[in-house]
């Protein structure tokens, strides 16, 4: 193998997200180009990334412009420019991943999207996954959850809207955990059932799950509703999915005469939450690769460009802006360690 061998390469137009590219294999570099912001001249606008392994995850030597022109200066992510700190480029592989540390949160409210109020949301982004606990919404400890309007080192809101409000005003004097930056990481290392936030009284029903559930029409889906959760008409039964949005799914089946659904609050624990278990896909009502998802390894070996919901982060970030294209190579070299 001869020195920078490229492995991999391609291009995307940004969604305003975090773009995680599978790769062949791991990479000992990674470089990536801002078309729109090289050909552009608003000042402070990211150029392009430089990463490689000797550098810590979420960082990158950066070119941007330093002026309203073509002028070029150059930083690194963490350090930053402009009075602020950037997305970087990390390594990811999906098969050996560990939860984050526990950061604390000082408060949290009782309202069907809870806001947790913390000090430190670290890389936690819209759509990643935290876990609660140690808080005082005792229903909703060890339980993951989808979030939403990160304020940095501020606050986030558990993004899904769960049936009921936890019960409990104080949620403060807890802590969360960074589970994964978006459900695709999610479900490589989790099993794809999704715990349940509510399911509408509708024809058809309407379920959503606290993490995003990554579901896709025609998949065939078992409800467990116990008891405690309200709408148990639904449990144990079999159901075809259409998926309406990244939170919720159809269920067919009319609810709308069904007990309501509840979700347990701080005075039911310890309780069973309701889920929904994937247990094939359906053609012409007729199974085929039943329990695929119970028995194929999706995990894979990546890279995860980072940005921000913050669009002065975002301009400076690999991950882009929305409707920026963006090119990105990664490859890997002999190392040669000088004493």
């Amino acid at each position: 193998m001869s020195d920078n061998t490229i492995i991999q390469q391609g291009a995307f137009t940004s969604d305003g997200t975090d773009k995680i590219i599978p790769l062949r294999s791991s990479a000992d570099w990674v470089k990536v180009y801002n078309l729109t912001n090289i050909s552009g001249t608003t000042q402070y606008a990211g150029l392009t990334w430089w990463w490689q392994k000797e550098m810590t995850s979420d960082d990158s030597v950066t070119e941007y412009h330093a002026a309203a022109s073509q002028a070029v200066s150059m930083s690194t992510s963490t350090i930053g420019y402009n009075g602020a700190t950037y997305r970087g480029i990390s390594l990811i592989d999906t098969s050996n991943l560990t939860l984050g540390g526990e950061v604390a949160v000082t408060a949290g409210t009782n309202v069907t999207q809870p806001v947790y109020s913390t000090a430190d949301t670290g890389t936690m982004i819209n759509g990643s996954i935290v876990r609660i606990q140690n808080t005082n919404h005792n229903n909703l400890n060890g339980l993951d959850f989808s979030v939403d309007t990160v304020t940095a080192d501020t606050s986030f809101r558990l993004a899904n809207t769960i049936a009921t409000a936890p019960g409990r005003i104080a949620g403060a004097n807890g802590t969360y955990r960074l589970v994964a930056q978006n459900a695709t990481i999610y479900e490589t290392f989790k099993p794809r059932s999704r715990v349940i936030a509510n399911i509408t009284q509708a024809n058809p029903g309407v379920v959503t799950t606290l993490v995003d559930h990554t579901y896709q029409t025609g998949e065939r889906i078992r409800l467990k509703v116990p008891a405690g959760s309200g709408m148990t008409e639904l449990n144990d039964v079999l159901v075809t999915v259409t998926r309406v949005n990244a939170s919720t799914f159809s269920i067919g089946v009319d609810t709308s005469g069904y007990t309501a659904f509840a979700f347990p609050i701080y005075s039911a624990v310890p309780y069973t939450p309701a889920q929904s278990i994937p247990v094939g896909e359906t053609a012409s009502s007729t199974y085929v690769n039943l329990l695929d998802d119970a028995t194929l390894n999706s995990a894979f070996i990546g890279i995860v460009l980072g940005t921000s919901a913050t669009a002065g982060v975002a301009l400076g970030s690999p991950g882009g802006t929305s409707g920026d294209a963006i090119k990105w190579v990664a490859g890997k070299s002999f190392a040669t360690d000088i004493a």
